[in-house]
């Protein structure tokens, strides 16, 4: 199993320990990783809502760069899927598109053909085979009460994102984090609003505030469960519950915070990986508290 490793803007220069747990957590469980020269995605709040076809010309080259590899491309940042999933899905389904994306490419040399699939780290790491390794690798269970937090970009607009989950009468709703973290020991915990937005791209792009605002109202649901720590797949929505949480603590005197994981970091742990191992020790919402309850260094 051999894929081209996305890795994007964030995670490299913000979140080097969700890119360490990831390679460890590949590597353990038989998933071959390639470094390719890629780019920006660029996202989807941004540059799409400026100019669409630029927008789309500068995913088709990433996605070029993986199919002159004759790899599938892996993201670990759900606006990064989000991005490169519907640039190949239009540019696979649209001539005019593709001819004028492939305009743009040809003084780089660069021709998209439409032969690669991109996918997020949660949907390999779902794979049946992945999951018995797993089952096999397993040193320890991680045995909290952890909210999934899927974000906005995941899984919507689901005809773009998994239209092989769909039917006429059906919408995609995501299972994957909490089925594959209760592999691994955690006690996956439903909670009101589980699917709202982090806050993240409206304080980004409109009004801090606001944005800050969401991710105080979803915590307060997440605090009624009693969730002891949240689990994200996105590096925009990990920064905005770990720093938000000390940003709102300054502002509004709440109590206790609740440490925030990327995905591969509870799975790392469960693999028997330390605390500094897959970075959680460079957190601004220490879990070093819960990690301990449970024997974790």
């Amino acid at each position: 199993m051999k894929y081209a490793l996305y890795l994007g803007c964030a995670i490299p220069i913000k979140y080097p320990g969700f890119e360490a747990a990831t390679r460890q957590v590949c590597e353990r469980l038989g998933i071959e990783l390639v470094d390719m020269a890629f780019s920006c995605c660029p996202p989807p709040t941004s540059m799409k809502l400026v100019h669409y076809d630029s927008w789309l010309a500068l995913a088709a080259r990433n996605i070029c760069l993986a199919e002159e590899a004759g790899l599938d491309l892996l993201t670990l940042c759900s606006g990064c899927v989000n991005t490169l999933k519907e640039a190949n899905q239009v540019l696979k389904q649209s001539e005019s598109k593709r001819r004028k994306v492939n305009k743009a490419l040809e003084e780089h040399n660069h021709l998209f053909q439409g032969t690669v699939e991109v996918t997020h780290i949660l949907d390999v790491l779902y794979q049946d085979v992945v999951v018995e390794r797993l089952i096999k690798e397993k040193v320890r269970d991680i045995p909290i009460r952890v909210g999934c937090h899927y974000g906005c970009h995941y899984f919507r607009p689901p005809k773009v994102m998994y239209p092989e989950e769909l039917s006429d009468s059906e919408s995609y709703v995501p299972v994957k984090m909490d089925h594959l973290l209760s592999i691994i020991g955690v006690e996956p915990t439903e909670f009101s609003r589980k699917f709202l937005c982090c806050g993240s791209p409206l304080g980004a792009n409109v009004d801090q505030d606001a944005g800050y605002a969401i991710t105080r109202q979803k915590l307060s649901y997440i605090q009624e469960r009693n969730i002891q720590a949240l689990s994200v797949i996105c590096p925009s929505c990990f920064e905005q519950f770990d720093l938000g949480q000390i940003v709102l603590s300054r502002k509004t005197k709440d109590g206790e915070k609740i440490p925030t994981f990327f995905l591969t970091q509870l799975v790392g742990l469960a693999l028997g990986l330390s605390v500094r191992e897959v970075g959680l020790d460079v957190h601004r919402v220490k879990a070093k508290k819960l990690l301990d309850s449970i024997n974790i260094i």
